[in-house]
């Protein structure tokens, strides 16, 4: 668990630092090199997958790897990252604002944030993944956006950056303590962009703490 914090601890500095970069004008790819410079000077000894940056209309692929795509004033980044640190991974995902966001998508940060907070405040020891999973599928649904959550909502990390447990609907692994895995609901819109926002938990006796709590969420 040591070994995780520290390459938690790893992406929050470099995050830190890369989140300052990011600019109308810079490419995706510009901004994917500047945040790898920094895990790298950080203390990563890996990056365990590309570096998703995706901006605009290109935030509706859930899995954008960076392009050569120039950042524009008014649209939203989607920025996920991770970092690899004695064997051990991180992984986390926040989704920026360049400029001023408008009402849509303040409103659809706020479905995706409350989704996970659904999501999160659910677990607990003894529930099955897919219950997780429908705690921030349900809300999403809810608030009109079935059909805009494209995947899973969380998978484990630990010595592989995607592992076991699956947090999705049709998996009915039984959720123990100390299991750490990714809560990552999302909203995809073709030609208008994503949001997705990842949190690593690990689940205590009573429920879970959020790991990479510290950082930054601030949208505006």
């Amino acid at each position: 668990m040591e070994f995780i914090r520290q390459a938690i601890g790893i992406i929050e500095r470099a995050f830190k630092k890369t989140k300052k970069t990011i600019k109308p004008g810079l490419t995706e790819r510009e901004i994917a090199i500047e945040m790898e410079y920094n895990l790298r000077k950080e203390g990563a000894e890996g990056i365990p997958f590309d570096i998703i940056i995706a901006s605009g209309e290109r935030g509706a692929l859930p899995h954008g790897i960076a392009s050569e795509k120039i950042i524009k004033n008014g649209e939203l980044v989607i920025v996920d990252f991770g970092s690899q640190y004695k064997g051990y991974n991180s992984d986390c995902t926040r989704t920026l604002s360049v400029g001023k966001p408008d009402e849509r998508q303040k409103d659809i940060y706020k479905i995706v944030s409350m989704a996970q907070r659904e999501a999160i405040n659910s677990v607990k020891p003894g529930l099955r993944a897919s219950e997780i999973d429908a705690k921030a599928r349900k809300f999403i649904t809810n608030a009109g956006y079935e059909g805009n959550f494209g995947h899973s909502t969380g998978h484990g990390v630990g010595l592989e950056v995607h592992e076991n447990p699956r947090i999705a609907e049709t998996e009915n692994d039984i959720i123990k303590e100390g299991m750490v895995f990714t809560i990552e609901p999302g909203i995809y819109i073709p030609k208008w962009g994503g949001i997705r926002i990842e949190d690593m938990v690990v689940v205590t006796e009573n429920g879970c703490e959020v790991l990479t709590s510290s950082i930054e969420k601030e949208f505006e």
